[in-house]
């Protein structure tokens, strides 16, 4: 149906969807990134909307050393690959994927997750972590390789949308303590190399033995 401009009018349809948007009430949600609430908020992951974020921040270090960054690092191919850090990456679903010294496991996760790296003046930088709210059926999984021939060593999984993120990090803490626990199960079968102890995302958790780890890889 056309008006005397020649242009469709409404369907009854479409009206009836822009009266409901002019009525909805919503809250626009913003974020200072130097803000202490959105250091403490966002230092996991926190739900907005559809979307998880996470704010992950480099800063000098106590002893005047400066931040060690570290590499983004995907097993693609059959082999480690450092992925040059830019301001926008993607990591597709199913890609082993790795920050050194910021999570001590290959994240395996079911859905496409989307980085964005900002300076935050010259001594401090920001990565902001952006993937899908956990659907049912979503899968992720905590796993080790070895660092030498990649043979897999060692991996535990959850359902996240079934037990939120608290179980999400209890099923990641479970898995710590079995592969730190026994070094038979941090030693490749293939080539009988021992792969570091593994660490969380929370340095101020770490015992002796993953903060010398956290240097590592």
């Amino acid at each position: 149906m056309t008006n005397s401009h020649g242009a469709s009018a409404l369907t009854p349809e479409s009206f009836d969807l822009m009266k409901d948007l002019v009525g909805k009430k919503a809250a626009l949600l913003t974020m200072d990134l130097m803000s202490d609430e959105s250091k403490l908020r966002y230092r996991s992951f926190y739900p907005c909307g559809d979307m998880l974020i996470g704010l992950r921040y480099a800063e000098p270090r106590p002893d005047g050393k400066g931040f060690k960054p570290g590499r983004s690092l995907k097993i693609m191919n059959g082999k480690i690959v450092s992925e040059p850090r830019r301001d926008v990456q993607f990591t597709p679903p199913l890609v082993p994927h790795h920050a050194e010294h910021v999570y001590g496991f290959w994240h395996i996760n079911d859905q496409q997750e989307m980085v964005m790296n900002l300076k935050l003046g010259d001594d401090r930088r920001l990565t902001v972590l952006i993937e899908g709210y956990p659907e049912r059926g979503r899968i992720d999984r905590f796993a080790w390789f070895c660092l030498e021939c990649l043979n897999p060593l060692y991996m535990v999984e959850v359902e996240t949308a079934k037990v939120g993120l608290g179980g999400y990090y209890a099923v990641q803490e479970d898995g710590f303590a079995v592969f730190n626990g026994d070094e038979k199960v941090r030693t490749c079968s293939s080539c009988g190399a021992v792969h570091p102890v593994a660490y969380s995302i929370f340095p101020w958790n770490d015992t002796p033995e993953e903060r010398a780890a956290r240097e590592l890889w």
